[in-house]
């Protein structure tokens, strides 16, 4: 139950074994032995069973009282996992557990020999017993260890002495020196079987109790019968008897110790959990249960909040003048460098991100005076390839515009007036621009001139010119009957064909128009009247079923001669 088993589990084991398992057991081997009072003894000893220095009334009652809380608590977390060999838990520090074995050693001398009761030759020889069967366990298990998993496990070598120790307890006042070397060393091999049998059956005994205490513990109280010289004994059985009534006891110490444990345990396991939580078990019973913290501890628990929270900031307790202190000291050396390196690194990015906003906002910045310039597929091709960019449009309608009366107008005004209110006019043609998705060429004094159909073609570009033109002559209805003083008047001319379109120079480029088409556009424009819209027939042809045009007397076009032209009036009623 080591390292999973509440405080108050413990103080159950203790209370039950100290207050009732053992008192009761060891009354019932050693019942009258101090001061010799045959009307006390116990009734195991009565029949003959013969426990010299506890195999059986120490060693087996607690490794019983073990087994009991090893089958309620059950195995560490990790060592038994579904469809995998078991997994080996290794111990704190190595050296702790020799240098506890050798106490060990110190303190089984002083058991057995005192256990006498008396001071005595026989003292020495139960010494020289105790030893050789020590020594004699230690060296059978780290030999069957070898040949078993070619390797000597320090844990066995003290696994395998302690089980001599504890076989050569029930006897080691009444066996030879040889018998007692026989008794210590089968006290080994029998702990190793009684191991792997725990590991078969998942049982995890973690510090070897059962299997040095238990099955020790066993194999020593029944060497009694086996190899103890009768007329030293003095039970008066024969070897038959003696064996018998040393199983006798054996069993009574399972059945009392064993049973009684498990029937606390498991009660009090169903009242209230006996286990810790699985995070108090990988936390630490010191820690989660006592609060009993250590230097490692806390280095440990400062790695893994910093390898959590990424706290550069936390800062190990340093003990001075201890081993971990040390570390811990370097340890928070290396974190200071590394918080200072990542400040600079913070500020550097922090830098970079502002150099970064500050180029992403010119960029687009750039990009929208562009796209006041240029279509944007236009400015993509120049992104990606400056050379000259030409094309040819099959099919356009293009338009301009002008402003009637627009020179007398600028008599009269003040440049900074006659600025703002061309602005305003223009402005508002831009907007109608975008709302019928055509591109706007550029301006010329008072003169407008749009496009319908480039740089992305569209069939209906002669019909959004169109749209245009009209929603030009509202726009100017507006402004005049707002502004009563100046008033505006307009002439639009329209005209569709082909023509070839780019971007020409280097510097102040702008996106242009070339061709027949934009030549007679414009003538359109200059040979019409005020408050009309004029369009060829070629446009003619493309809006004569959804708009209402009316013919106009042919006109001479300079360079072309008599052209038949016509007026756009409104939509056609009914049409979409």
């Amino acid at each position: 139950s080591e390292l999973r088993m509440k405080f108050i589990g413990y103080l159950v084991v203790a209370i039950v074994v100290s207050g009732l398992i053992y008192p009761l057991f060891g009354h019932w081997v050693w019942g009258g032995l101090v001061g010799n009072q045959p009307e006390a003894m116990g009734w195991l000893r009565s029949l003959g069973f013969y426990d010299f220095a506890g195999s059986t009334v120490v060693n087996s009652v607690g490794a019983w009282v073990s087994l009991a809380a090893l089958l309620v608590i059950g195995p560490r977390a990790g060592r038994f996992q579904p469809g995998q060999p078991s997994q080996k838990i290794h111990g704190s520090y190595l050296p702790l557990s020799v240098m506890g074995t050798l106490l060990l050693w110190f303190g089984w001398l002083g058991f057995n020999g005192g256990s006498l009761l008396t001071f005595s030759p026989v003292v020495a020889q139960v010494l020289v017993h105790t030893l050789l069967a020590g020594v004699a366990g230690m060296v059978v298990a780290g030999i069957l260890s070898w040949f078993k998993r070619h390797l000597l496990e320090v844990e066995l070598l003290i696994y395998g002495s302690l089980a001599g120790l504890v076989a050569i307890s029930a006897s080691c006042n009444v066996v030879s020196t040889p018998i007692a070397v026989i008794i210590g060393g089968v006290g080994g091999a029998v702990m190793l079987l009684v191991w792997e049998a725990l590991e078969h059956w998942h049982i995890d005994d973690a510090v070897g109790a059962v299997a040095v205490h238990a099955g020790g513990g066993v194999w020593g109280t029944l060497a009694v019968g086996l190899f103890a010289q009768p007329e030293v004994l003095g039970t008066g059985l024969s070897k038959g008897s003696q064996i018998a009534v040393q199983l006798l006891g054996i069993g009574i110490c399972f059945v009392w110790a064993f049973g009684v444990s498990w029937l606390v345990l498991k009660g009090i396991d169903r009242l209230t959990p006996l286990r810790v939580s699985p995070e108090e078990e990988d936390l630490g019973l010191n820690v989660a249960e006592h609060g009993a913290k250590t230097e490692l501890y806390e280095l440990l628990r400062v790695m893994e909040a910093q390898a959590q929270t990424q706290d550069l900031s936390l800062r190990v307790p340093v003990e001075a003048f201890t081993e971990v202190g040390h570390i811990a000291s370097r340890y928070n050396r290396v974190m200071q460098a590394l918080e200072t390196q990542h400040q600079r690194l913070q500020k550097v990015l922090s830098d970079l991100q502002k150099t970064q906003a500050r180029l992403v906002e010119s960029d687009q910045t750039s990009q929208r005076l562009l796209l006041n310039i240029l279509p944007s597929p236009i400015v993509d091709r120049l992104k990606t390839n400056p050379d000259t960019i030409a094309e040819s449009f099959e099919e356009v309608t293009v338009l301009f515009a002008d402003l009637v009366g627009f020179t007398e107008m600028a008599s009269r005004l003040s440049p900074i007036e006659l600025v703002e209110r061309l602005n305003v006019v223009f402005s508002a043609f831009d907007q109608l621009s975008e709302e019928h998705q055509l591109e706007k060429i550029k301006t010329i004094g008072d003169a407008y001139m749009v496009v319908g159909g480039l740089p992305t073609p569209r069939a209906d570009h002669a019909m959004a010119i169109a749209e245009m033109a009209l929603d030009m002559q509202r726009v100017i209805d507006v402004l005049n009957h707002a502004e009563r003083e100046e008033q505006f008047r307009i002439r639009i001319g329209i005209n569709t064909g082909s023509v070839v379109a780019g971007v020409i120079g280097t510097k102040k480029f702008i996106y242009d128009l070339w061709g027949d088409t934009v030549n007679i556009a414009s003538r359109m424009e200059s040979h019409g009247l005020p408050g009309q819209i004029q369009v060829t027939e070629a446009t003619y042809v493309k809006l004569n079923h959804h708009y209402q045009l009316t013919p106009r007397d042919k006109i001479m076009v300079k360079g072309k001669g008599e052209m038949q032209t016509y007026w756009l009036k409104a939509r056609s009623e009914g049409v979409g």
